[in-house]
């Protein structure tokens, strides 16, 4: 098979753990006699953005794409960009995959996958965080509340931009992302947890697929512990975030009887590493930690060479964390907090010990167990390393190419049945986005999904059902242009002079004056398929251009 994998970013330039199961995997898939290749974002280099480059990393051919931190941000269209799609479409057409892998499409743009299904491949999108249904990636409204509705974006952040101001409700990108799955054969989750969040989110479950994540088991089998002179070495190996909960750990040091035995490696970097130097400072153990940097996955073996036990004291739902299974592959005892895939990873007791998150007194005891039993350092790494054992790549990919020779799915597509209504407009006006949160009630009877025209491709746009128009500065002629072209009725602001009189004198579609009168006009049309039919002939007879339809 020809096989195409998608990431935002991809090593060597970029490393973390979605990237380098992208990169096993690819590997694996190679070796199993796949012909693979890779497309991918790109944010070292000072080339122009967009730009593309060619390049081979460990024998497979990558196509990367110059991407900014502007693509990124979670406050921006991160997930729409038509440059984007437009490289990723010319490498669609000279490659022609039989399966396209997405992992992190974060800075890319959520349409490719629907480009690619277009295309006649078969698609595959693993999911490593909870970017889906929540633009934090966290699942979490702070740094120590878990969010318990994913319908409530708007509570973080109201609006989104995409570089122009334009202030698009939440909503927009919430009903946006509700039409990825008609897109996607196969979700991919390497923890249960996570599956079940993506279900509860509204994805359905028959396309759900349990995979672990692979993990080099006879190279981390290989990992031998350098001798610690009568130390306990806890090692953190991750990004320095908030999430990652390593202020917990700082936190238990001070409460740990035998302070002096423990040593602490913190290996990574992150925008909280000055916050773990002050609590240091202030609680006096700083002589007992060293801050590593980053290492690259490559020389990772030196690090779990020097860790007898792995902490990872995470504050939000971990999905299938890379250092756990690393550490255990590598016979090393792993603590975490009970949340998430952690405790799937986990066998409290048996392969080490699992913790309440942010209570450091309870970490403490466990670090504490450690010291006063040193023999469960090998009897728990022992049983981590059989566990991870039947974990390796080679299983993983023949699990993920048993998925890519399935059928599709049988079922109609999920959000077919669910009426779709484009908006266009070069801003948001004030009573459009307030008609959004009226919806609820005007079209209580059936869901209704509301969305950017310029999110979406062809496909999607055939089965669109009404043209809401959300500026009232909107182009009259370009707005009436693609009315016409998709046989769409109109649902206009009335301070528009010109598409209101086209409204009336052609009769295709109808005008509003305020938020109530834009959210009637939508469940109107909705609720009247003859009345919303006969508004979209005539829209498509239309005529303001030559040849325009």
């Amino acid at each position: 098979m020809r096989i195409l994998i998608c990431c935002n970013v991809y090593p060597p330039k970029f490393v973390g753990g979605a990237e380098l199961i992208a990169h096993f995997q690819g590997m694996a898939l190679r070796a199993a006699g796949h012909e693979v290749r890779v497309f991918a974002g790109e944010t070292h280099s000072g080339a122009p953005r967009y730009t593309t480059s060619d390049d081979e990393y460990e024998g497979i051919r990558v196509r990367r794409i110059r991407l900014t931190t502007e693509d990124f941000n979670p406050g921006h269209a991160n997930f729409s960009h038509p440059a984007v799609e437009r490289c990723f479409t010319a490498l669609l057409e000279e490659f022609r995959p039989d399966v396209v892998h997405f992992h992190n499409l974060i800075g890319l743009s959520v349409t490719i996958v629907r480009l690619a299904h277009e295309s006649g491949a078969r698609t595959i999108v693993t999911l490593h965080d909870y970017w889906g249904f929540c633009l934090k990636n966290t699942g979490m409204k702070s740094e120590s509340e878990q969010c318990a509705d994913a319908t409530s974006c708007s509570e973080c952040r109201q609006h989104i931009d995409d570089g122009r101001q334009r202030r698009i409700p939440m909503r927009m990108r919430q009903d946006y992302f509700r039409l990825l799955p008609d897109g996607v054969d196969a979700f991919v989750s390497p923890s249960r947890y996570l599956a079940d969040s993506y279900i509860a989110a509204g994805f359905p479950a028959a396309r759900m697929h349990v995979v672990w994540n692979g993990v080099g088991v006879e190279r981390f089998a290989g990992v031998r512990r350098v001798p610690s002179n009568h130390k306990l070495r806890l090692s953190f190996v991750g990004h320095f975030g908030g999430h990652k909960g390593v202020h917990t750990l700082l936190q238990a040091l001070p409460l740990v009887s035998q302070r002096a035995k423990v040593r602490v490696n913190l290996v990574g970097d992150g925008e909280e590493r000055g916050e773990y130097e002050r609590m240091l400072s202030e609680n006096g153990c700083g002589q007992h930690v060293r801050f590593w940097g980053k290492v690259d996955n490559s020389r990772v073996e030196k690090v779990y060479a020097e860790t007898d036990v792995l902490v990872l004291p995470s504050i939000w739902h971990e999905n299938q964390p890379v250092s756990i299974t690393e550490a255990m592959a590598s016979g090393c005892p792993v603590i975490a907090s009970d949340m998430g895939g952690s405790r799937e990873l986990i066998v409290d007791g048996v392969t080490g010990y699992l913790f309440k998150a942010g209570d450091a007194a309870q970490l403490a005891e466990c670090i504490s167990r450690f010291i006063d039993d040193p023999s469960l350092l090998e009897r728990m790494g022992r049983e981590g390393q059989q566990r991870m054992r039947p974990y390796s790549f080679h299983a993983q990919v023949q699990e993920l190419q048993r998925i890519y020779s399935q059928p599709g799915p049988n079922e109609a597509p999920l959000q077919q049945k669910v009426p779709l209504v484009v908006c266009i407009g070069d801003r948001v006006q004030a009573a459009a986005a307030h008609a959004l949160d009226l919806l609820p009630d005007y079209c209580s009877s059936h869901p209704v999904n509301v969305t950017m025209s310029e999110w979406l491709t062809a496909g999607q746009l055939r089965r669109a059902q009404a043209l809401w128009v959300v500026d009232p500065s909107a182009p009259p002629e370009e707005t009436l242009d693609f009315a016409a072209a998709h046989g769409l009725p109109l649902i206009v602001p009335a301070a528009n002079d010109a598409l209101a009189e086209a409204c009336r004198s052609a009769g295709c579609g109808l005008y509003y004056e305020d938020a109530d009168e834009a959210a009637a006009s939508v469940a109107y049309l909705l609720g009247h398929e003859g009345d919303r039919v006969r508004l979209g002939r005539a829209a498509k007879s239309l005529q303001v251009r030559s040849g325009a339809r």
